[in-house]
C-alpha cells in the first residue's frame, strides 16, 4: 500500500506549507505529496489519478481538496474510493475514513449520499437565489456598487475644464487627482449628461483641443 496526499489552494496567496508538514507527520513520503500551487489549475491532480492504485491511501486535509461544489466533490470521491479502489482519509473530519468500520462500501456510499444531498440543496438554493434576483430586477432593484456621487465643486471644475476656461494642470490641482483618474470621472460625467462633452484637452493649455 502506498500513501499519497493532495492539497490545493482555495484562495489567492494561501500557503500550503502547513499541510505539507501534517502530511509528512502522517507518514506520507515527500515524493508522494501532490500539490497544485495555483487556484483553478489541477494539472498535478491529474497526475495523482494516474499514480494512485487500488489499496493505496489518499490523505487530504478537507473534502474541498477534491473539487469545487458538492457535485464535483462527490464525483471525485466515488472516482477514487469506488472506481479506483483507493482509501481516503480526511484529516479535518476523522469520521470520514474509508478504512473505518468493517465494510468500506458502507462508508463510501454514506459519504456519497450526504454529498449528493448537499449538492441538491446547493442547486435549489442557487435556483431560488437566481429567481429572487430576477424578480428584484423586474421591480427595478439595482445590484452592484452604487454610482459615485460627485460634489458640486468637482462638477464645476470639470465643467470649467470642458468649456476651456481652465487648463488640465489647473483642474488636476483643484481636484487633487492624477490625470488618468480625472479623465475617467470626466468621461462618466459626460456620459451621464451632467457636464457637456469636450473631448481630451492637453496638459498645460487653456482648453486646447
Amino acid at each position: 500500500m502506498a500513501k499519497y496526499a493532495y492539497a490545493r489552494p482555495l484562495q489567492k496567496g494561501q500557503s500550503l506549507g502547513r499541510q505539507t508538514q501534517v502530511f509528512l507527520q502522517f507518514g506520507v513520503p515527500k515524493s508522494n505529496i501532490i500539490i497544485d500551487e495555483q487556484i483553478g489549475v489541477r494539472n498535478m491532480y491529474g497526475e495523482l489519478l494516474q499514480s494512485i492504485k487500488k489499496g493505496d491511501l489518499l490523505v487530504i486535509k478537507s473534502l474541498t481538496a477534491l473539487g469545487d461544489g458538492y457535485d464535483n466533490i462527490a464525483c471525485e470521491w466515488l472516482r477514487i474510493a469506488d472506481v479506483i479502489g483507493a482509501d481516503i482519509c480526511v484529516l479535518d473530519m476523522p469520521a470520514i475514513d474509508t478504512r473505518a468500520g468493517e465494510d468500506r462500501k458502507v462508508v463510501i456510499s454514506a459519504v456519497a449520499q450526504i454529498l449528493g444531498y448537499c449538492a441538491e440543496k446547493e442547486r435549489a438554493h442557487s435556483a431560488l437565489q437566481a429567481k429572487g434576483i430576477q424578480s428584484a430586477k423586474q421591480r427595478g432593484v439595482k445590484f452592484g456598487r452604487p454610482p459615485k456621487k460627485y460634489s458640486e465643486e468637482f462638477i464645476a471644475t470639470v465643467t470649467r475644464f470642458v468649456e476651456k476656461r481652465i487648463s488640465l494642470e489647473e483642474a488636476l490641482v483643484a481636484t487633487h487627482m492624477k490625470q488618468s483618474s480625472f479623465y475617467y470621472h470626466k468621461h462618466k460625467l459626460e456620459l451621464s449628461g451632467i457636464v457637456p462633452s469636450g473631448g481630451k484637452n492637453r496638459l498645460g493649455g487653456k482648453g486646447d483641443a
